[in-house]
């Protein structure tokens, strides 16, 4: 017989009891959501995972400033899931303070997503023609044995600027048996290339390149380049090169990745230069100039000098403002404030 006592009893021990699994489905439930939220955040992390991109430049004491406003325009470019693997070429004599520079933009700009190496190429090409230019534009050569476990790479040359990350870039798809990939160049001494066999549609610009270091490993192509270069007078130095070897195994690429930055008359020229089935249209042609990958500062139409075509000039001295050297990339190329702040 159930006294009121026992049924006090047994309601609030029933009490209890209920309370008591209240609470460990409540902890239940905290834990089953955790780990729904760690799973969600582990694919969530999967689908953005990072993109590893190797590059390369070629830097010399006498191009130290834009060495360093390109590399700022490309880290301020940077999309947050990209980690560049920058690969410096240098013949070894860049000074103590130049590096330091350099470690200062990667600091500042590179968020821990970018690693820098640097390679001494000393006076490897000794011999080769370096009219207008230094040796260091060589450089690009050596990159299959350099980087002998890296497959892809692009190349820059550091007179321009960077304004989309990379990624896009470095995923064009290559055909097989490529070595090199760049936009079709303008031809202005056809004449003295033809002696090479050379033609519009298959001369491509050297200054930003996607390379198939892979490909050009298993056919000794950097051995081929290094005896050209060597055994040639090559009016546009390793570009000649690059264009007579690889001549059937060079690929194009839009002209976003390599816009001239001289004018957009520049690049109809350029367009209207090739054969039919490589031409443009204007509209894609108008695109690729409103929207560049990179601007190239070509020839003698660099930013940084005075007198000469200043189209798109703002552009290169918006990064150098940034990049933490402005007073002293003024004071090294003679420019007075003023004069950049009117562009």
């Amino acid at each position: 017989m159930k006294t009121k006592f026992t049924k006090t009893f047994n309601r609030k021990l029933s009490k209890k009891i209920n309370n008591i699994f209240y609470k460990k489905k409540k902890y239940i439930l905290i834990i089953l959501l955790y780990f729904i939220n760690f799973n969600f955040q582990q694919k969530r992390l999967n689908n953005s995972s990072i993109n590893y991109i190797h590059l390369a430049i070629s830097i010399d004491t006498n191009y130290i400033y834009p060495a360093i406003v390109y590399l700022t325009s490309l880290l301020d470019n940077r999309a947050k899931t990209t980690f560049y693997y920058i690969n410096a070429l240098t013949n070894g004599n860049l000074r103590k303070n130049s590096t330091e520079k350099i470690k200062s933009v990667i600091d500042k700009f590179g968020n821990n997503s970018v690693k820098l190496i640097y390679y001494n190429l000393g006076n490897s090409f000794n011999g080769s023609t370096t009219e207008f230019m230094s040796l260091a534009t060589y450089y690009k050569i050596a990159l299959p044995s350099l980087l002998p476990n890296i497959d892809k790479v692009i190349y820059s040359d550091t007179d321009m600027i960077n304004l989309e990350d990379l990624t896009e870039m470095y995923n064009f798809k290559l055909k097989k048996k490529v070595y090199f990939a760049g936009i079709l160049d303008y031809i202005d001494h056809l004449n003295q290339l033809r002696e090479f066999g050379l033609s519009s549609d298959k001369y491509i610009n050297a200054g930003i390149l996607i390379m198939n270091l892979k490909a050009m490993r298993e056919d000794s192509i950097e051995t081929k380049l290094r005896k050209f270069v060597s055994n040639h007078t090559c009016l546009f130095h390793e570009q000649t090169a690059i264009n007579c070897v690889c001549r059937d195994n060079t690929q194009k690429l839009p002209y976003k990745y390599n816009i001239f930055a001289v004018d957009f008359y520049k690049l109809l020229l350029l367009n209207n230069q090739q054969k039919f089935q490589y031409k443009y249209t204007l509209a894609q042609l108008k695109k690729f100039f409103n929207e560049p990958t990179n601007f190239h500062y070509v020839d003698l139409d660099k930013p940084w000098l005075k007198n000469t075509f200043k189209f798109n000039r703002v552009y290169w001295w918006y990064y150098a403002k940034m990049s933490g050297f402005y007073k002293e990339i003024l004071k090294h190329y003679n420019f007075k404030y003023d004069e950049i702040e009117s562009l």
